[in-house]
This record gives C-alpha cells, structure tokens and sequence, in this order.
C-alpha cells in the first residue's frame, strides 16, 4: 500500500478542544504505536450478540457480535483524534482506514475469542452464536472498531467538540451526519463490532455501510 502522510496542523487542528492538556494529540504518535496501546491496555467488558432489525429479505438469521472493550486512560481520544489515529488513517485514505480497522481487531482476536469461551445469550427470536461464528463476525469485511457512542442506558457518551479538519468541514453540507465529526467521546470504551453473518457464516453488509470507509474519509463520521 502506498504511504501517505498524516494529515498537517493546518489539515488537522486540535488547539482549539474544549478539555485542557490534550497536548499528547500533537506528540506526532503514530498509528501502530496508537493501536499498541490500545492492544496493550485492552480489557474485555461485555459481549452481546445483536440481531439484524433492518435485514432485507433472504438475511433475517443475520446477528453480529458486539465486544465492549475498555482501555487505559487518553489512549481512546488518542485512537479517535490523533492525527495519525484510526480515522486519521481514514482521512489518509479509504484503504488506509480499512487496514488500520483490520490490524487492531486482528491483535486483539485472541482476546476477544478468549473472552468468548462461553458465547452470550441470543435476544428473543435471534438464533445463537457459536464460538466459530463469533470468530467467523469479527473476521468479516465489514467488522469495525468505533469508541463506544451511547451507555447501558442509551445516554450519550460524546460532548461536542471543537476539532477543525478542513475536508470534513467543508463537506459538513453534503453529509446526512452533518457535524457528528466534531464530536469526541468521554469514555475509554471501545466497541469491537462483528460482521452480520448467517447462520452458514455468509456476510451480509448494510447497505448503507458498503462504502464506510469512503464515508469516514470523506466526511470522518459515518
């Protein structure tokens, strides 16, 4: 894969976020030191396993795993924010955001499979997971890595805040999400979200997230 420099300070502005000593976004920390962190730190929280309520005709037996995954303090915001952190990667390019997705769910793997030994209660009506198909979910194509956006509790986890990326801003107008990329997370939880597979371990992908990687280039939110 050709390399591309992180986006500049003029590219990626961090000095004006509201929350005091957030200095470390500017330490020119690169992604596999990021994502070694993030690796080094990580604790498994939870496991849930969510059916697919939107499926078209032919994918209703899709379910995903889902891994809330804790990490160390400053290294959330740093995998969020950073210039050189995972949507920094995507802002680079879509490919490069897809690789930096895949390099972070394929180290923590082992322990999120090790977590699985005892897969989770399916939901009502949802069929059950085993563990090959929890591995088979977190191996698909469309498996992501995102902070954790809402609690228990379906309250937000985010304040708004005050990131200046100029291609994300000026293209605010042409995204259903408007300015959700401004926002940044308080919590150090991050979600692991498997694939939606079949029963048969086929991969369905939304519709609507076919080009995720484009979009979070694009606009830095999807």
């Amino acid at each position: 894969m050709r390399m591309i420099k992180p986006p500049s300070r003029t590219e990626w502005d961090t000095s004006a976020l509201v929350a005091n000593g957030r200095t470390y976004l500017d330490d020119g920390l690169s992604f596999k030191e990021i994502a070694a962190r993030v690796i080094e730190s990580a604790t498994v929280i939870s496991s849930r396993i969510e059916p697919y309520c939107t499926a078209p005709r032919g994918e209703e037996d899709g379910r995903r795993i889902i891994f809330v995954v804790r990490v160390a303090p400053q290294t959330c915001d740093l995998l969020y924010n950073a210039p050189d952190g995972m949507r920094g990667r995507y802002w680079q390019s879509p490919d490069h955001g897809f690789a930096a997705t895949k390099h972070l769910i394929d180290r923590l793997l082992l322990t999120l499979m090790s977590f699985a030994d005892e897969p989770p209660a399916p939901p009502k009506k949802c069929a059950p997971m085993s563990v090959e198909d929890i591995k088979a979910s977190l191996e698909g194509l469309s498996a992501k890595v995102w902070p954790r956006e809402r609690d228990d509790d379906q309250k937000p986890l985010w304040v708004d805040d005050q990131l200046k990326v100029l291609r994300w801003e000026q293209y605010e107008e042409d995204s259903a999400k408007g300015r959700q990329w401004r926002r940044s997370f308080i919590s150090s939880d991050l979600e692991i979200k498997g694939a939606f597979i079949g029963i048969d371990q086929t991969e369905y992908i939304p519709e609507d997230k076919r080009d995720r990687s484009c979009q979070i280039h694009r606009f830095g939110f999807t």
